[in-house]
């Protein structure tokens, strides 16, 4: 009973704590800049959920809110205000720096989702776990900077991950069709 009262709180302070952080800092005045970015996080996100559909490696639980709506909220929320407020500030003086910037949003992404795991609000499935999620993380931030500076050289990586995703953790083709 504890459990359900504190996912009804916790997930949704979490989200108006984002969207308050992001009206505050997140760059608005540009964000047409980043919404080519945007759109690729979530289409990922989305074709996620299309091909594991029935083979999830993790799933958004709400006592509440289905996992499809969850998840939707990430996507046209959260992943939106976390480029806005990763993307402007990338250091542009040294690759070290951008390497730091990368690994403290992965940092930042990772306690969070550690939070929510003794809330049982993230579940893992079919071998994922919360380490293969921190190395997710490095990697979505590594992409997003990547998109952002060269879209073309993203699109057919991110592909290639999504395949060794796809071997690695055995999902069906058959979630493809």
């Amino acid at each position: 009973m504890i459990l359900i009262i504190l996912q009804h709180i916790i997930r949704p302070a979490k989200a108006i704590l984002l969207i308050l952080i992001c009206l505050k800092w997140g760059d608005w005045r540009n964000w047409r800049k980043y919404y080519p970015t945007i759109l690729y996080v979530i289409i990922w996100d989305l074709l996620y959920n299309f091909f594991t559909v029935n083979h999830p490696l993790w799933r958004f639980e709400h006592p509440v809110l289905k996992h499809t709506f969850s998840d939707l909220l990430i996507a046209f929320v959260s992943f939106p205000c976390y480029i806005l407020l990763f993307l402007p500030y990338i250091p542009k003086e040294s690759r070290v720096k951008k390497i730091l910037h990368i690994a403290n949003w992965a940092f930042i992404l990772s306690l969070l989702e550690a939070t929510s795991i003794p809330l049982q609000s993230i579940t893992y499935h079919n071998g994922w776990n919360y380490w293969w999620s921190v190395g997710f993380n490095v990697t979505m931030f590594s992409m997003i900077s990547l998109h952002y500076k060269n879209p073309l050289l993203a699109w057919p990586i991110s592909a290639l991950l999504f395949l060794v995703v796809m071997i690695i953790f055995k999902l069906p083709l058959s979630s493809l069709l």
